[in-house]
């Protein structure tokens, strides 16, 4: 069977609809199953029930049922379940005392001690990235009522990374690392064999967008932080703290808009011209949106849509023809019915360091402010084995 879902160690075979939703910038995958009553248990299911839901053989979501919404008439008897990773657990949980960490340490270390600390051990942290380890003038800490997943991201955002899952239940520390995917979206005049695109959405957005981020290395000489560090820190003197700022472009939009950044904020990203960049970047990745709907689960026999793969993105309706990158996927089923995918795509730099891509003159998709490039090679990733 093409789905399959599993609760409390059984396989549930009385669902009639399954969706799931992948998301390359979310620490928790979430499905939604559609069920009726089985035979003699008109109420098969309960809050906090293992549960695994897998799509063509691959774990999309690994965790518990998170919530349940059930109605019933005399004629209709229908229970809908929201499933979530385990993950959803530090999504939902505060981080409580004793979370400081002093540098030299990884992010993965911190990701590791904070989830030992909050009682999550059997959550294991994957690390695709290995970005720089903090520094003696980044010590690591929140206060108790931070939430676990909310303090991790401030930190992974220091060194422009995000937290997202593999659908195994893990925490995987991710950036876009330019991985080509096998497929492609296809959507050319109705009559085209080659069409693989049963519809699709555009959105080009300056929400939150600017031409120019600027990013100051802090709020003040007064600042309680550098106050106590020692006199020999380079940053924390007068001078570099009043002139390190850094700057990031977003050629795409009007060089009258302009946005600033100062203190804390401005540190997410080791240097203030990274944090630049990667607010820019951010910015940028969720202003872009090609959203499409393909029949079936898999790009090619064997791997999954799935998010984190560049692919080439053609559609002659909104003049693209470019590379794009996968931000999400929403994987649906239904009993006797249709096997879709619906791939959500930005901008092919997006979760890079990259404050703005340059789209080339003359070339489809500049129009909307999108580059192109020629089509490489693929990698495998989480929706079809190792990567090569």
């Amino acid at each position: 069977m093409s789905v399959i879902v599993i609760i409390g160690g059984s396989p549930f075979t009385g669902w009639t609809k399954v969706s799931a939703n992948l998301d390359f910038g979310k620490a928790a995958n979430e499905a939604t199953v559609t069920m009726t009553a089985k035979p003699a248990d008109p109420f098969p299911v309960a809050l906090n029930d293992v549960a695994v839901v897998l799509f063509d053989g691959v774990p999309v979501v690994t965790g518990y049922v998170d919530d349940i919404n059930a109605n019933h008439s005399f004629g209709q008897h229908e229970i809908n379940i929201t499933v979530r990773d385990k993950t959803q657990d530090l999504i939902d949980s505060t981080i409580g005392p004793k979370q400081e960490y002093n540098p030299p340490k990884s992010l993965k270390e911190i990701a590791d001690g904070t989830l030992k600390q909050m009682g999550l051990s059997d959550i294991k942290v994957i690390d695709n990235v290995s970005p720089d380890p903090f520094r003696p003038t980044e010590k690591v800490g929140g206060a108790i009522d931070t939430y676990g997943h909310d303090f991790l991201k401030n930190w992974a955002n220091k060194r422009q990374v995000v937290l997202n899952t593999d659908g195994k239940g893990n925490l995987v520390i991710d950036r876009n690392t330019k991985k080509r995917g096998p497929g492609m979206l296809y959507k050319s005049f109705e009559d085209s064999p080659r069409n693989n695109v049963l519809s699709a959405t555009y959105q080009n957005s300056s929400k939150d967008r600017a031409n120019k981020h600027s990013a100051a290395g802090q709020k003040s000489q007064s600042d309680p932080y550098w106050e106590t560090q020692a006199k020999g820190v380079a940053k924390g003197q007068s001078g570099p703290m009043s002139k390190n700022i850094g700057e990031a472009y977003d050629n795409a939009m009007r060089p009258t808009r302009k946005l600033h950044y100062r203190g804390r904020q401005a540190i997410e990203g080791e240097t203030p011209g990274k944090a630049a960049a990667w607010k820019s970047n951010q910015a940028r990745a969720n202003g872009v949106k090609y959203e499409a709907t393909v029949q079936g689960y898999s790009m090619v026999p064997g791997v999954l849509w799935w998010p984190g793969f560049i692919i080439p993105v053609f559609d002659a309706h909104f003049l693209l023809a470019t590379d794009m990158f996968i931000k999400s996927v929403t994987l649906e089923k239904t009993w006797g019915g249709g096997e879709t995918a619906k791939i959500s795509c930005t901008v092919k730099d997006a979760y890079t360091e990259d404050a703005s891509e340059q789209p080339k003159s003359g070339e489809r998709g500049a129009k909307q402010g999108i580059g192109h490039s020629k089509p490489g090679r693929y990698s495998l990733g989480p929706g079809g084995g190792a990567d090569s």
